[in-house]
């Protein structure tokens, strides 16, 4: 029995042993396969990847990937210009203007130089605000860019007087003429929403060339003038009858009124029309309900003060002035690019960001303000003479024909002119010439010249002429004559008094030596 166990006990360990070892065996046999296989895995990601990279060479960039990246680069640009632009701006209502004096362009300069800052009294809110005028014009005369060293026969560089160059007239040795607002017809200029005086700086020496005295002003909230409470319309409007009043305009004045200016003018004329004796239109624009689209933008939060930094930012300048230079044909006239600069400038002045929006938002927009001008006695009635003038841009415009249909039978005379540039920088003498014929559409003699009366010193010394009066003192010999009623020379020679005249004439003398007096009395 003790063996029988113990064989079936070897028999069991046997057993037990061949399981292991086949278990050992199928252990490596697995391990063996999982090898292979990841070997296999390796390899096959190995040709993939040889796959891949020998197709990559192949492959071509897409033609417009510079583009792309160029105008990726442009837009990130602007967009970090903007924001800093907006976080970094301020309040400069209170800045004083010759902070900004600088860095103004030079013929911006120029025309404030020329100007005045008048002290306007506000009747609404019994307060004052100062505005920028201009009555006197500037030669305006610049180097032709084409001048090659060429000099005139006094030895001088030719130029080119731009302000000319529309009509080709000459009068480069022609004074400007004078004028005031006492002797002369007065024209007001009222500019429109996107300009100021300064588009009229070349027109007023033909007006003044004419005898006409024309006043050039930056209206509340443009320009170089003060900003008001309320920059509405109807609020610049009103201000209008104040300005004259500081000027001490008390007779009626001939309104020249350009774009929006249209709105602000019309409506001034209809509540005081006894101060208003014509009105010339400009290109004018009066549907206020129907604007540009940029006017949205600009209403916009945000987005309109950003849109206006950007248009009117000093480091797009050159490429502002190839723009406006491919729309307007700038490169054929004498427009140069400090002149477009200055344009800008003015809306960058002081705080004229926020002005120029403030106006814009409170614009009523609805046809009520349009209906109201255009059915006013100014447009049916033919309160006021009326003159028009458009460019050969505006003439198929909208508001073009809206004002003709409207206006048609108060309008006297309507004159198309062309101007190759912005507003009327190579065309300034179409605005005096229609001017002009307004005004004597109504008289003649107002712009005839009037004689201004003598000075009392000249007077004075013209009825003494006529007394006739000769004296005269002299150590040697001295003579006294005189047409009138007395003569009298004194002298230590030979002295003489001599004197005719028309009644009691008198002679008389005082000398050393000769001496003698001598009355002749020639008269009734």
């Amino acid at each position: 029995m003790v063996e029988e166990t113990k064989s079936t006990l070897k028999k069991r360990e046997t057993k037990k042993d061949k399981e292991v070892e086949s278990e050992v065996i199928e252990d490596k046999k697995k391990s063996d396969d999982d090898t292979n296989k990841g070997d296999k895995r390796e390899s096959i990601k190995k040709t993939e990847d040889n796959k891949k990279q020998k197709q990559q060479p192949q492959q071509v960039q897409p033609k417009n990937a510079f583009c792309i990246r160029f105008i990726g680069i442009v837009l990130i640009t602007i967009v970090t210009f903007s924001v800093w632009s907006v976080f970094n701006h301020n309040n400069n209502r209170n800045v004083d203007a010759s902070f900004f004096i600088k860095e103004m362009p030079e013929p911006l300069l120029r025309h404030y130089q020329s100007g005045q800052m008048i002290p306007v009294f506000d009747k609404s809110t019994g307060g004052s605000f100062n505005l920028f005028i201009v009555q006197q014009s500037l030669d305006w005369s610049r180097p032709d860019p084409r001048y090659s060293g060429e000099v005139d026969r006094n030895g001088k560089p030719i130029i080119i007087r731009e302000d000319i160059f529309y009509n080709n007239e000459d009068i480069s040795d022609e004074v400007i003429t004078q004028t005031n607002s006492v002797d002369n017809e007065v024209a007001l200029i009222i500019h429109g929403q996107t300009t100021t005086s300064f588009a009229f700086r070349k027109t007023l020496k033909y007006i003044q060339k004419e005898r006409i005295h024309p006043i050039a002003i930056d209206l509340p909230c443009f320009g170089f003038s003060d900003p008001l409470a309320n920059c509405s319309y109807s609020e610049i409007a009103d201000r209008i009858d104040d300005i004259l009043d500081s000027l001490q305009i008390r007779k009626p004045v001939h309104l020249v009124l350009y774009d929006t200016g249209a709105s602000i003018g019309t409506s001034f004329a209809i509540k005081h029309s006894n101060r208003v004796r014509s009105i010339l239109y400009i290109d004018p624009h009066i549907d206020m309900s129907n604007t540009p689209l940029y006017y949205n933008i600009i209403k916009t939060p945000f987005f309109g003060q950003l849109y206006i930094q950007f248009l009117t930012s000093p480091y797009f300048s050159t490429l502002r002035y190839k723009l406006l230079g491919d729309r307007f044909n700038l490169y054929n006239s004498y427009t140069v690019q400090s002149d477009v600069d200055s344009y800008f400038y003015c809306l960058r002045y002081r705080n004229n960001i926020q002005n120029f929006i403030d106006t814009v938002k409170s614009l009523d927009t609805t046809f009520r303000e349009t209906y109201r001008l255009t059915t006013s006695s100014i447009a049916l009635n033919g309160l006021k003479p009326i003159h028009l003038i458009l460019t050969t841009r505006y003439v198929g415009s909208y508001q073009s024909q809206l004002f003709q249909k409207k206006f048609g039978s108060s309008i006297k005379h309507t004159d198309t002119t062309e101007t190759f540039s912005l507003f009327f920088e190579d065309n300034p003498s179409s605005i005096s010439l229609q001017l002009a014929d307004i005004i004597d559409s109504i008289d003649e003699k107002l712009r005839i010249e009037k004689p201004k009366p003598k000075p009392v010193q000249q007077q004075q010394q013209h009825q003494q002429q006529e007394q006739g009066h000769g004296h005269s003192h002299g150590s040697g010999n001295s003579h006294g004559h005189s047409h009138g009623s007395h003569g009298h020379s004194h002298g230590s020679g030979n002295s003489h008094g001599h004197s005719h005249g028309s009644g009691n004439s008198h002679g008389h003398s005082h000398g050393g030596g000769d001496q003698y007096g001598l009355g002749h009395n020639y008269g009734m």
